[in-house]
């Protein structure tokens, strides 16, 4: 997992930064649904910043499994009941969403894989220890391949994401450019968290 203080400290704000955004859109305006996705993505941000300290990376595994699978079906419904031009927004926030709940499952097996643990101890789901492989023998493939297939797309929507914002931004800075801002860190974090994992 991630080493370097200074690396998680970065983190850290960038989730923050996107969590702090999503909670004041949620406050300051947008219908229901939309404030309850913005409240999804804040609960996302934190259990971020959880993953991202030893102190606190395994806490309440369950529930987040709970949390970020409700989540990703919310959006799905989203993308399929949204217009047609902009479904590919909720998709990605789906998948997100789907990737963190991976992220619960996949994290102690890559943490004991290369010998960064030998136990895994997270509340609620103890009993998944027993499926986990011997420290020290490297990453298992499975996470190896899926993490770096989730990293190379999040990155890439995060991208797309903060070159739009860099296009907007000049000409009529909003709400909505600040909104992909937050979305170009949360993919972006999210890359770097998934390739921190191996």
């Amino acid at each position: 997992m991630i080493e370097a203080n200074g690396l998680r400290w970065i983190l850290t704000a960038v989730f923050v930064a996107a969590g702090a955004f999503c909670l004041y859109r949620c406050v300051r305006r947008g219908s229901m649904a939309s404030r309850v996705g913005d409240v999804l993505h804040t609960a996302m941000c934190v259990a971020m910043v959880a993953m991202v300290w030893p102190a606190t990376m395994g806490v309440a595994g369950l529930p987040q499994v709970v949390l970020f699978g409700f989540a990703a079906a919310w959006f799905a419904v989203a993308a399929v009941r949204g217009a047609q031009e902009s479904r590919w927004h909720p998709v990605y926030h789906a998948v997100m969403m789907l990737a963190m709940v991976w992220m619960v499952f996949a994290m102690p097996r890559a943490m004991v894989g290369s010998g960064a643990a030998t136990t895994m101890d997270m509340p609620g789901m103890e009993g998944m220890a027993m499926a986990l492989p011997s420290a020290g023998g490297g990453v298992p493939g499975d996470v190896v391949i899926v993490a770096l297939t989730l990293a190379a797309g999040f990155c890439a929507a995060g991208t797309a994401f903060l070159a739009r914002v860099i296009d907007t931004a000049r000409v009529a800075p909003s709400v909505r450019t600040a909104g992909w801002g937050a979305d170009a860190l949360m993919g972006l974090g999210t890359s770097v968290m998934l390739l921190a994992m191996l």
